[in-house]
């Protein structure tokens, strides 16, 4: 944030707090005529004046950031790829239903699968096709947030999520019609590698929960929560549940993403210094 703005929001702060300047210099040593200086827009003070300023008038400087420049920068950081999360919040409807579909036909496949069989091939195959492919268009707009954001934990895990969907619905497939694998083995393996990947998911939105908000953080939670459900093998079903809400959840942040209205993208502490410095 530049000058005059900058000296413009700290005097609102300071009378917000009911301080003087002369007051305000006492409690962060500095002279008033300093003060008077900066409120004006006359300098630009360094970064450490700014901090000890905002950290008497406990301000968060996350608060420096404007609205406006916080969306602008979001979607500079974005560019002409806004249309992936249209398509990408469109077939994560798609997919979430497909998702629904395919639960009840494995249903059918795994408990009839050594007696009457249900479930047609053709049918059970192009539903994981489906599924493979409206999972790895709804996921890839959170890959683009981690590159936005260069956050390696996030793209490393969106990206494991989606190859994890590819291989594992292909591997389903052959398992229906060659049965190389027991069903067991299909189950625990799938099950802890998406546990796996959901936990390292959860973790990058928690961590995230500064730039990206409370969303992020719940997100985050019900990820990571899944996560150790699945890995657990044994509360792998309940962790279905809490996997629903989840992706719903992930369907309102890539909405929010499409109209940059649902972040904050606040700077950290290295940002700002290099803002005000």
């Amino acid at each position: 944030m530049q000058q005059p703005e900058l000296g413009q929001k700290i005097q609102n702060w300071r009378k917000a707090k009911g301080l003087t300047q002369e007051e305000l210099v006492e409690k962060c040593n500095l002279n008033v005529r300093t003060l008077q200086r900066i409120e004006a827009g006359e300098v630009l003070p360094r970064s450490y004046t700014v901090k000890s300023i905002l950290e008497v008038l406990k301000v968060d400087f996350s608060e420096l950031n404007l609205k406006e420049e916080q969306q602008n920068q979001f979607s500079a950081l974005l560019g002409n790829k806004k249309a992936y999360f249209k398509w990408g919040a469109i077939i994560g409807i798609i997919y979430l239903c497909l998702s629904f579909v395919e639960g009840f036909m494995e249903v059918g496949f795994y408990y009839w699968h050594d007696s009457e069989r249900d479930v047609s091939g053709v049918n059970y195959s192009l539903v994981k096709i489906g599924v493979m492919l409206t999972f790895a268009v709804f996921y890839y707009p959170i890959y683009l947030i981690g590159k936005a954001l260069n956050d390696n934990l996030i793209k490393i895990s969106s990206i494991f999520l989606i190859v994890l969907i590819l291989i594992s619905n292909i591997n389903d497939i052959v398992v229906f019609y060659t049965s190389y694998m027991s069903l067991a083995s299909v189950m625990i393996i799938r099950s802890i590698m998406f546990g796996i990947g959901y936990i390292l998911l959860g973790t990058a939105f928690v961590l995230r929960q500064k730039s990206l908000g409370t969303l992020s953080l719940v997100i985050g939670i019900f990820a990571i929560v899944t996560g150790l459900g699945f890995v657990s093998v044994l509360m792998a079903i309940p962790a279905l549940f809490t996997l629903t809400i989840f992706e719903i959840l992930m369907l309102v942040f890539i909405v929010k993403a499409m109209s940059d209205s649902g972040f904050t993208m606040r700077k950290s502490d290295q940002e700002l210094s290099a803002a005000v410095s």
